[in-house]
């Protein structure tokens, strides 16, 4: 990767990013915390776990990322939100 192409983001303590990308036409999936998970927790906080369920679905649900789009795309927008 460039480093044209990387980008910096700083997350607090308590966020969880998921980065999706592309790579060789096949999507790319990422779990970045803001702090080190321990090893030996029992169980993850909220934040972790919605955010690694996520990431499992999208790799191993190939109809997954197509339905989160299809709800994306039925949402109303902002603009009609206000009108309405």
């Amino acid at each position: 990767m460039s480093a044209e192409a990387s980008m910096k983001v700083e997350l607090d303590a308590t966020e969880v990013a998921l980065i999706i990308g592309e790579e060789d036409g096949s999507m790319s999936v990422r779990v970045v915390s803001g702090s080190e998970m321990p090893e030996d927790a029992e169980e993850l906080p909220a934040a972790p776990e919605i955010v690694l369920a996520l990431a499992m679905r999208l790799l191993k649900d190939p109809d997954f990322h197509d339905e989160v789009l299809d709800w994306y795309y039925n949402q109303p927008d902002e603009d009609d939100a206000e009108e309405g």
